[in-house]
């Protein structure tokens, strides 16, 4: 069996570039360009499965002052412009990718999701499994119909919420 890094990127084809990349600057803080520009050059075409004529950009986004991992890559095909995905955009669909992170204010994400008229899957509450109750989560779609899942915790714990048992229920 061949080793694995953790995951580098999401690598997300969207309809607008620029109203992706400020999608997830503004509402997740990916502040930071790994890599953008034009992908005229070499084979992007033959890697990405998309016809020769396809105009390709690309902006990969990262937390400010992390490491290359995590990162969310944007990438805009035009000339032509791929069929976007079919979907129910009110819940889960089968193959559908959900990315996840973690955040420490659901309410100030709210806030800007409806601010910005997205659409809001979940809306923040606390999670309930196994007669325990843990943190909150909510989940919502990006631009393009994206599903992200935010699970609410103080980043600068040690122990994260998967491990964590949560309270008794009432």
């Amino acid at each position: 069996m061949p080793n694995f890094s953790p995951m580098i990127r999401a690598a997300l084809m969207v309809s607008d570039l620029d109203v992706s990349r400020a999608f997830y600057e503004d509402v997740l803080g990916l502040g930071d360009v790994f890599v953008e520009g034009e992908m005229s050059e070499g084979n992007i075409s033959e890697v990405l499965a998309v016809p020769n004529s396809t105009h390709t950009r690309a902006c990969i986004l990262k937390r400010p002052n992390q490491p290359e991992y995590g990162m969310v890559g944007l990438f805009e095909l035009t000339n032509p412009q791929p069929e976007p995905i079919t979907r129910a955009s009110t819940g889960m669909n089968r193959g559908e990718v959900c990315i996840v992170f973690y955040c420490d204010d659901l309410d100030v994400v709210t806030a800007k999701l409806e601010a910005g008229g997205h659409t809001i899957v979940s809306p923040a509450a606390p999670l309930r499994i196994r007669g325990f109750v843990k943190q909150r989560e909510m989940i919502f779609r990006d631009p393009d119909g994206v599903l992200v899942n935010l699970i609410e915790w103080d980043l600068s714990r040690e122990d994260k919420p998967e491990k964590w048992p949560g309270v008794p229920e009432a």
